[in-house]
């Protein structure tokens, strides 16, 4: 091992160390990393400021404009009281049995995130369903992690995640192998996540901790019961007709106004469209920023005097047997994407992932390591921002949160690798 990869992992452990001890934020640690691993290649100034600082920003334009969109879609569904009425529609299909009202929270949740995004979309289904759940009993850890376990589910048929996980892997969100995967994904997570949701109930019993305001009118009141499929609007037509991604969350956006609005004579609709794009657009402002941060990480990673050593060690350490893939990346990829780790594939993890395209893994796996881990994030890393306000909201310590929830997901982890293992054929 040379002097250069030496440097570079040295790099690489102060970096991850200092966001693990909250003494550097992603938003900074992304950017920073790049260029650090530049100047340890001594990659040229003109090179660092012009391919990997300036071009790497917009790396992953089609997935920070695709957000864009999709974060006003989901501020135009939620103030429009749709996501309000699906989720007070299903808590009342599930009558007062806590089991069927946390599960039907879990699905609804779910429905609602094929066409919301973003910390701040799940903040908004959490005070909608945080009250429902724990009027019947359903404890407050299981309360916290159904809804952050359905919104997660919900990002595997979300068109604006599709884009994303395609951009890490060079391909368009419309591709089959995309789509494919996070269906193979989805159903064992779902599975999964609703065996612990029953046995979290069955073993804690019900515990009441607050009255939610059941049956009271809000503004969802005046939905119409079509309305409620706003957010599957875009993933029909992308599905069935092949449409543009972008185009079609325009198009789900202009359902939900025309659905919803038509009582109120369309007055206040620009109004409507003009709110939703400021807050839409600032709720995912810090998500944006972390996109061009791994947009950098990417570019810098494709230079050839960073590109060679990082490949060569990946090369020695990536096993090529099923068991040692299995061991690496089911049983120790999910802790490895735990505060901010190498694997979080809103970190650093997207550079290693671009990288892992190298090696002779295939496709199809690396697709599916960047779906798993991604749910697995969402859910249990503790210095995730919706762990931490659903936490907070909840009135538990983030600690007690994750050692219910974090070794179930694991399994999950675990169990899509050696899914994707047997799926993509690898000896």
């Amino acid at each position: 091992m040379d002097i250069t990869t030496i440097l570079i992992i040295a790099a690489f452990i102060i970096i991850v160390a200092l966001m693990v001890s909250d003494k550097l934020n992603a938003v900074v640690a992304l950017p920073l990393m790049a260029i650090v691993l530049c100047v340890i290649v001594r990659l040229p100034v003109s090179t660092i400021m012009n391919t990997v600082v300036g071009s790497g920003v917009s790396g992953l334009a089609s997935a920070i404009f695709t957000s864009l969109i999709a974060a006003v879609l989901g501020e135009i569904i939620q103030k429009t009281g749709i996501a309000e009425r699906l989720i007070r529609l299903a808590a009342e299909l599930g009558g007062d049995n806590p089991y069927v009202i946390a599960i039907t929270c879990f699905f609804a949740s779910g429905f609602c995130f094929i066409g919301l995004n973003g910390a701040g979309a799940r903040f908004m289904i959490g005070l909608i369903v945080f009250p429902i759940m724990l009027s019947v009993g359903v404890p407050r850890v299981i309360a916290g992690f159904t809804m952050l376990a359905g919104t997660s589910m919900g990002y595997y048929m979300n068109v604006a995640r599709w884009t994303f996980i395609g951009n890490l892997v060079g391909l368009e969100a419309t591709d089959a192998i995309i789509r494919n995967t996070a269906l193979m994904m989805m159903v064992p997570g779902a599975i999964i996540s609703i065996a612990l949701i029953i046995v979290g109930i069955k073993v804690k019993g019900p515990v009441f901790s607050w009255a939610a305001k059941r049956g009271e009118e809000g503004r969802d009141s005046d939905v119409p019961i079509y309305a409620i499929l706003a957010p599957i609007i875009p993933l029909v037509l992308v599905l069935v007709f092949k449409w543009d991604v972008n185009a079609t969350l325009f198009l789900g956006m202009i359902y939900a106004i025309l659905t919803t609005q038509w009582k109120y004579k369309f007055k206040g609709v620009f109004d409507l469209i003009n709110k939703s794009a400021h807050d839409g657009f600032a709720n995912i402002a810090v998500t944006m920023m972390l996109m061009m941060g791994i947009g950098m990480v990417l570019a810098a990673a494709k230079q050839e005097p960073l590109l060679n050593p990082i490949q060569s060690l990946l090369t020695s350490i990536v096993p090529n047997s099923a068991i040692g893939i299995i061991f690496l990346f089911g049983v120790l990829g999910p802790f490895l994407t735990m505060y901010r780790g190498p694997l979080n594939p809103w970190g650093l993890g997207a550079a290693l992932l671009g990288i892992l395209l190298t090696t002779k893994l295939p496709l199809g796996l690396i697709i599916t390591l960047a779906w798993l881990y991604d749910y697995y994030v969402g859910i249990n890393d503790p210095t995730a921002s919706q762990v931490v306000w659903t936490c907070g909201q909840l009135q538990i310590s983030v600690g007690k949160y994750t050692r219910a929830t974090f070794l179930i997901d694991a399994v999950y982890v675990l169990i899509g690798v050696i899914i994707a293992v047997v799926v993509f054929g690898i000896g």
